[in-house]
């Protein structure tokens, strides 16, 4: 579903772009001496779903998913412009049991200025005034925050600090800036954690797949 939503656009399987691809080798590296139980196991999986499409109004819908989402799922324009009606977020409250759902990194000061400047801001003689207050979304991501007497979003500072989501609060003290961030990923689309707790409790796929896509219906040609 998610290939043919994409229309002319160029596949990928190169995993440094497309993570969710990886090669033989890695799995037999990752898996020991369980590679073939599971790989016969994720093949049948396979097998089961591979006539099925995800669709929106009878066309193949963008399948995108996540690992964490914030508790709530994002809205697509807020992360890639493009507002699609089945990707408006929905609640994932499974989401925020799950052990790394709350992370902490830290950066110095020094290296804080040096990221900020990569931004092409000019941080001032006091850091504890560097980052203002945020502005959230409804899905509890930033959507704004003033740094260094700018707007930037919440997605280009998630990928200037290398952090796991865009759901994130910076406090400094000593010296240090740290940021806290809530899920991992984009945020939008299908909860991978979300779709486990989901199935864990009886859903079926196609359940779990509405249910992340509203309006979306699963289509076995």
């Amino acid at each position: 579903s998610y290939a043919l939503s994409l229309g002319d656009a160029p596949m990928q399987v190169n995993s440094a772009l497309c993570a969710g691809w990886t090669d033989t080798d890695v799995l037999q590296a990752r898996w020991g001496t369980a590679y073939e139980e599971n790989y016969a196991r994720f093949s049948a999986l396979a097998d089961e779903v591979a006539d099925a499409l995800l669709c929106y109004q009878g066309a193949p819908a963008a399948a995108c998913y996540h690992s964490i989402s914030a508790g709530r799922t994002e809205a697509s324009q807020n992360v890639w412009l493009t507002a699609l009606p089945y990707l408006q977020g929905v609640d994932s409250p499974w989401d925020t049991t799950v052990p790394d759902y709350e992370m902490t990194v830290t950066y110095s000061t020094e290296q804080t200025a040096s990221l900020l400047q990569g931004l092409g801001l000019e941080p001032g003689d006091d850091p504890s005034v560097w980052f203002g207050n945020p502005q959230w979304d409804e899905a509890g991501y930033v959507e704004t925050q003033e740094v260094c007497g700018e707007i930037l979003t919440g997605t280009s500072l998630r990928s200037a600090f290398s952090l796991r989501s865009a759901s994130f609060t910076v406090a400094y003290g000593e010296g240090l800036f740290a940021f806290t961030t809530h899920g991992y990923g984009h945020g939008v689309g299908l909860s991978q954690y979300g779709a486990k707790a989901m199935a864990d409790g009886g859903a079926t796929c196609q359940e779990i797949l509405t249910y992340y896509f509203p309006g979306c219906t699963v289509v076995c040609p």
